[in-house]
Order: structure tokens, then sequence, then C-alpha cells
């Protein structure tokens, strides 16, 4: 692996980090929609690394799937959704919470690094960044936890997706089956977004109650 593959991967995973803690702090959707589809570049950019430094088509074709699903269509479909209204969404009494949210994150990412180090690190070859997938991993199910937003919610299960490919990347970089795994997890996606948001409307009407909060800050 050369220096600026090195460099490129712990650039990325720092800025995924980062983005996954941006995440957790933020209670408007507009900002959460950009948060995860910045997320998204940032993986699709470093496997089009790898693809141009492996002369890997598999990586390749993969790059293009997160650029096109997770940085455009899905991304789309929820800014969509959100102009459908005409007030700003935002979480119902977030402003409460924010802060709250933030602090455990961080906690949740460092529990994640050491017990990812205390257990799975061991059995996994010394890759630079090797425990940041474990812990976008732990973030996503924290937001996917304590978010009540469905919209949210979503952005949480793209930020696992993240994860996981990310992981694929790290460990398992000659897994033959990393592409379909991908369009499974993409399609999946789509399919899930397309779902909540039909029944949502239908049923609910709204993704958040009626009479938003009143800006508090």
């Amino acid at each position: 692996m050369t220096d600026a593959t090195t460099t490129i991967e712990g650039l990325t995973g720092l800025g995924l980090l980062l983005t996954a803690l941006y995440l957790q702090s933020e209670s408007f959707l507009d900002p959460m929609v950009n948060g995860i589809a910045v997320q998204s570049a940032l993986l699709a950019a470093l496997l089009g690394w790898l693809a141009y430094i492996d002369r890997s088509g598999e990586l390749a074709v993969v790059a293009a799937l997160v650029l096109l699903l997770r940085v455009v269509v899905i991304p789309y479909l929820l800014r969509a959704q959100i102009r459908a209204f005409r007030w700003r969404a935002r979480e119902m009494r977030a402003s409460q919470r924010v802060t709250g949210h933030a602090l455990l994150a961080v906690v949740v990412a460092i529990v994640a690094w050491f017990l990812f180090q205390e257990t799975l690190a061991p059995a996994l070859p010394p890759l630079p960044g090797i425990a940041l997938p474990f812990v976008l991993l732990a973030e996503g199910l924290l937001m996917l936890a304590t978010r009540s937003n469905t919209l949210v919610q979503v952005i949480g299960y793209l930020e696992e997706e993240n994860a996981v490919v990310y992981a694929g990347v790290l460990y398992v970089v000659a897994f033959p089956f990393l592409i379909e795994a991908v369009v499974f997890l993409d399609v999946l996606g789509v399919v899930l977004v397309s779902i909540i948001l039909s029944i949502q409307r239908d049923v609910i009407g709204v993704p958040e109650e009626e009479v938003l909060e009143e800006l508090t800050g």
C-alpha cells in the first residue's frame, strides 16, 4: 500500500467519523440529508481511488453505485419529501435533545473503538483506521435507536450501509461478492425509502406533527 493510499484512507476515515458525529448533533432534516450525502461521497471517492490504484473494475462499479444511489438518488427522494411541506422539517422537541445526542455519540464512538480493539482487532490485519467501520456502525445503530423521526431513521440506515461497505473495503477488498452485497443493500435502501415514505404519506400525512416546534435557538 502506497503512502498516498494510506493517507487518503486515513483522511476518508476521519471524514466519515466527523460526518457521523455531525449527523448526531443535527436536528434539521435538510442538513442531515446533506451530511449523509457528503459521507457517501467520501466513501465513493475512496472506492474510486482504490479502483484506480488497483485497476479494479469491481471497485469502480461499487464506487459508481454508491455515488449514484447514496449521493444522488436517495438524498433526492428525501429532499423531495421535505420540500413537499411548507415548513423546514425538524424533529419534535429536538432542541432539548441535541446536546445529549452529541455527547452520547462521542461516548459511543470511544466505547466502540475500545470494544473493537479488545475483541475483533487481534483477528484482523493491522491496517490504519481499522476500527472506524465498527465505530461508524455503532453510530448508525445509535441513530436508529434514539431518533423518532422516520426520515432520520432512514439516514441512520444509510450510515449503516456506508459502514458495511467501508468495512468491506478495509477488511475484505478481494471479497468476490462485494458488488452483489452493495447492490442488495442499495436496492433494499431504495425500496425501504419508497415504502416508508408511501406509508407515512398515506397513514400519517406528514413526516412530523403538523404543528412543528418553535425554534428555540
